[in-house]
Formats: structure tokens, sequence, C-alpha cells
């Protein structure tokens, strides 16, 4: 979702699309793109957000004080009944269950690294 999940700094492998990199060919780019992978600065990551509501986008995540990340989109599953948002993290902070901490206007509080794409596992929310 361009500019908020991706913007024109971003590789394809720091925004989950590397998948979309042809390796087939000669073209233009394909020399400066190919060269970015294994330097991802960032990490497109979900997380699961304690809190009630959607959250507003632009906050900063915190691991151990640091900043590791900033929320790009975020949204409240009425079906989940859970605040989520697709993020950018540091990939020190990406694993899978991190807790991290999230600060922004008005809003401080805890959030966990969860798997993309969004979904109910045990099927518990199937019908809202």
């Amino acid at each position: 979702f361009y500019p908020y999940d991706m913007t024109k700094e971003n590789s394809p492998w720091e925004v989950g699309l590397g998948w979309a990199f042809s390796k087939a060919g000669n073209y233009r780019g394909k020399a400066a793109a190919k060269s970015l992978r294994g330097q991802e600065r960032i990490t497109f990551a979900g997380i699961y957000v304690d809190h009630n509501e959607a959250l507003a986008g632009g906050e900063i995540l915190l691991l151990d004080d640091k900043e590791v990340g900033v929320v790009n989109s975020p949204i409240y599953s009425h079906r989940m009944k859970k605040s989520l948002a697709l993020v950018h993290l540091t990939p020190d902070a990406s694993e899978i269950g991190t807790k991290l901490r999230v600060k922004g206007d008005g809003i401080d509080n805890t959030a966990t690294v969860e798997s993309t794409p969004f979904y109910d596992p045990d099927k518990t929310r199937t019908h809202a």
C-alpha cells in the first residue's frame, strides 16, 4: 500500500515483495535491486496491539526502550476482536512473539509481533 507500507526507499525484500523480483532476463535496475538482497534495514511484519480500537498510524515501536519500528497500516478487526497493524521493524525485533511497546499521540500500550496474514487459526471467530 504505497506510500504507507513501502516507499521508494525500500527494497523488495524489506516489504515482503522479494517473490515479485524477476530473476529472468536483463532489465534496468535489476543489478541495483539484486545487490540490496541480504542488506535489509527493516522487516515488514504484523502486530497485535493491546488496545481496544485501531491505532492512528505513525506510532513508534520500542524494544527495551530502543526505537525499532513504526506502525504503517493499523485497523481494528471486529471479527478477531483485536487491534492489528502492519509495521516496519528492525530485523532484530521482528521475531514472532516479540513483545513491543507502542508509543504515539495519546497512546502507550504493548504489542506482540505476529505472523501475517492475520487470521484465526482455530476458526473460533468465523462468524461475527
